[in-house]
């Protein structure tokens, strides 16, 4: 039989029928409502509602070469290599092929040709069919033949489909420096997300001398394969599909996902809203367990320096009636001092014990916090361990050389040995292989003797995102190459910490935050945490980030997340530009945070000693005592929704005004400047320094109320609101009546507004 393409030919083969050229298109049944349509011109896929997904001729595409990825210490630069990119594609034919897994037991099986790839072609086949456990979406299973040109194999392929220029996107996991990610090409890969990001000059500083440690708008902790759009569409790649992959926007009429193999798989779906969206995604990824009600009482103070220091910052925070929920006390392993420019920088060890110099009494010491003042304790673990020959207060067991000696950690098959992580001067470590059995087992007791054995609440589950990608990177047991590895660590390491977690029934108490994420690590996580951003006001790194990625992380089915309080990184420089936090900031940033965030925790930064920190002088914790107390006064309000549209829908607390007003120009553009928290709150952080009103953007046809003056406003305009210290632009949307869970937020607001205002 010859087998006859569409686009060349007059009539071409459709399993057993024959289409004429310019007669109606043939329909095939993919189940539970779903028809995919085959035509001279493309494909489409529709319910019995409306058009899920459509393309058009040329939509599969390939290319040979191999992308490179070169870096050090979890910075990670790539460039994409695209050689000898097929110029064409043929359909040849539509089959139903049997399926297992689908609602009908079959799928239908579009098969062709790619033409012009150098100078061979090759075939494809794209499956599609209904899931038999997910009956509201359409799987796709994409596969290209490899070519016969052996000296330039196709390596990576190409899939696009129909978009328009009205059509916004978000998602994508932590991206911290668009609103809609239109227009921008946006890579899939987990890597540090650099200092400043874009921000100048600290950016600058950081790419000096080939490093790539400040980073771009595109590296982020966290990439997460899946997006939603205003028009309520879901596009997100499987589990199974972790290499490298690029969602391109730039095209206005198209999308195309890029993907660093021959074969991909994920979904396409469509719902009648963004709020809907976000639920179907999460169906297919799980939702975030819920948080511990703990953590509805105030804040949980970031704190280093041993034992007496913590206690005597607690009884002064509860003698000016700061709510405190916890300690997070991340020096508990011990510190050493790393070089760094003017001032040396206090580094963890990593090797996980309580250090006897700073809390030689550790497990006395956090049952007594907790049993005098109520106060839980968080402490701090990553994915590394660190060689502490040379700690000079001793050690019980060097962790490090165990495991080493067992082979336990990810291998260099050059040195035949631990791939080493360098992170400075002084700290040498390697990350554990969680596909080793071996590993998981006797890593399993070091956590729960060492870490939860002194009855801790929780602790920062740092790192993900470092294992290496280079060919002589080895793994314990897995199919996958390194490369395509790299994007797996990061769920495997929650779904590690979580089972830990159920194993000693903790799921009632324990908090574990996470700053590097991947597809799905959200079933396994009751907490994400913005990561690293640099102590100032700076969109791409700075305060104003931290908002965004919230924003894109909740529509990427994370409804439960928070950032640093003041931030994280200084940067001191030789050159005399020197990054450090303001008591302004600090203030500004807990107050963002009490109005957005499902947890209320403070950082010291990198170099607390040139910080302003909430425990500074009496102004600086009466500031942040009042934003824990505004933080707590939302506790009803805030548990609510966790408990119901969180835990039940996947609906993020945080909410892009995207959300609600999806044909509202500005309302797309939104970065930072506003969000919903909840249905029935507002707000407008003020994210710039000397900022005593702001001008804020109030969308749609809603009635909103400024909380701090009483003024009601119609939406549809722009108003200008005092913003003085202690009080963010926060409006109520609609009527208090219906949400008596608002009372305690509304009672702070008449008592502080009674009260002196704070210094300015």
């Amino acid at each position: 039989m010859i087998v006859k393409t569409l686009s060349t030919f007059a009539s071409w083969h459709v399993g057993l029928l024959t289409l004429a050229y310019g007669q109606n298109a043939v329909s095939w049944d993919l189940g539970a409502g779903f028809e995919l349509t085959g035509s001279v011109r493309g494909l489409q896929i529709k319910d019995e509602q409306q058009e899920i997904w459509t393309a058009t001729l040329p939509f599969v595409s390939a290319s040979a070469g191999n992308d490179s990825v070169v870096g050090s210490s979890g910075s990670l630069d790539i460039t994409k290599v695209d050689d000898h990119t097929c110029t064409g594609q043929s359909i040849t034919s539509l089959q139903n092929v049997a399926w297992e897994g689908s609602t009908t037991r079959s799928a239908v099986q579009v098969s062709g040709l790619l033409q012009g790839c150098g100078d061979y072609e090759t075939s494809y086949a794209l499956t599609f069919w209904v899931p038999d456990d997910l009956q509201d979406r359409v799987a796709f299973y994409l596969d290209i033949a490899g070519s016969a040109d052996t000296a330039n194999p196709l390596k990576k392929l190409y899939f696009r489909y129909h978009s328009y220029e009205n059509e916004d996107f978000y998602g994508l996991g932590a991206q911290a420096s668009f609103a809609s990610l239109k227009n921008q090409s946006i890579p899939i890969f987990s890597r540090e997300q650099g200092v400043g990001r874009g921000d100048g000059p600290v950016t600058s500083y950081g790419n000096e001398n080939g490093s790539f440690s400040g980073g771009n708008r595109f590296t982020t902790y966290t990439a997460i394969p899946s997006y939603i759009s205003t028009d309520g569409k879901v596009v997100y790649l499987s589990e199974k599909s972790t290499a490298l992959a690029y969602f391109d926007f730039t095209d206005p009429n198209a999308v195309s996902i890029r993907y660093d193999s021959l074969s991909v798989d994920g979904m396409f779906m469509r719902a009648n809203n963004m709020f809907d969206a976000v639920e179907m995604l999460t169906a297919y990824t799980g939702r975030m367990p819920k948080l511990p009600k703990w953590v509805d009482s105030g804040a949980i103070l970031g704190i280093q320096g041993g034992q007496s220091k913590v206690r005597s910052i607690v009884e002064e925070g509860l003698s000016l009636g700061c709510p405190i929920a916890g300690v997070w006390l991340q020096d508990w392993c011990g510190t050493h001092s790393q070089e760094g420019p003017y001032i040396n920088i206090s580094r963890l060890w990593w090797n996980w014990e309580n250090d006897e110099a700073l809390y030689p009494t550790w497990p006395d010491f956090v049952q007594d916090l907790r049993d005098s003042y109520n106060v839980r304790t968080l402490s701090y673990i990553n994915t590394f361990l660190a060689n502490v020959s040379t700690k000079p207060d001793g050690f019980r067991r060097n962790l490090y050389k165990e495991a080493s000696a067992l082979q336990y950690f990810v291998q260099n098959t050059t040195t035949n040995s631990t791939a080493i992580i360098s992170s400075g001067p002084g700290l040498e470590a390697g990350i554990i292989d969680l596909t080793n059995d071996g590993l998981r087992s006797w890593f399993a007791e070091v956590i729960t003797t060492n870490v939860w054995g002194a009855n801790i609440s929780g602790f920062m589950t740092d790192f993900g995102e470092y294992t290496p990608v280079t060919s002589d990177t080895r793994l314990a047991n897995t199919v996958s190459d390194a490369f395509f590895f790299h994007n797996q660590y990061p769920t495997l390491w929650a779904q590690y910490q979580r089972e830990i977690v159920e194993e000693l029934e903790l799921q009632g108490e324990a908090v574990l935050f996470h700053r590097s994420a991947a597809m799905s690590s959200n079933r396994y996580m009751n907490l994400f945490w913005a990561g690293d951003q640099n102590v100032d006001f700076g969109v791409h790194d700075g305060v104003k980030s931290a908002v965004t990625i919230m924003a894109h992380m909740g529509l990427s089915g994370y409804s439960q997340s928070h950032s640093d309080v003041g931030g994280y990184y200084d940067v001191l420089t030789y050159e005399g530009f020197n990054v450090t936090r303001s008591a302004e900031l600090l203030g500004r940033w807990g107050e963002m945070a009490a109005v957005s965030s499902s947890v209320f925790r403070s950082h010291e930064g990198n170099i607390p000693s040139v910080n302003a920190q909430f425990y500074s002088n009496s102004s600086t914790y009466e500031y942040y005592a009042h934003n824990a107390r505004m933080f707590a006064s939302l506790a009803p309000y805030r548990r609510m929704i966790l408990d119901t549209e969180c835990a039940l829908k996947g609906w993020p607390l945080l909410r892009h005004p995207v959300m609600y007003h999806t044909n509202d120009v500005r309302a797309r553009q939104v970065c930072y400047q506003s969000f919903y928290l909840g249905p029935k709150l507002y707000v407008a952080p003020v994210l710039d320094p000397q900022t005593f009103e702001l001008s804020v953007y109030l969308p749609g046809d809603n009635t909103y109320t400024h909380v701090w003056t009483g003024h009601i406003y119609s939406g549809g305009q722009d108003v200008t609101v005092p913003t003085p210290y202690g009080k963010p632009a926060v409006f109520l949307v609609g009527s208090a009546s219906d949400v008596p869970e608002l009372k305690t937020f509304l009672d702070f607001v008449k008592q502080e507004n009674m009260t002196r205002a704070l210094v300015e």
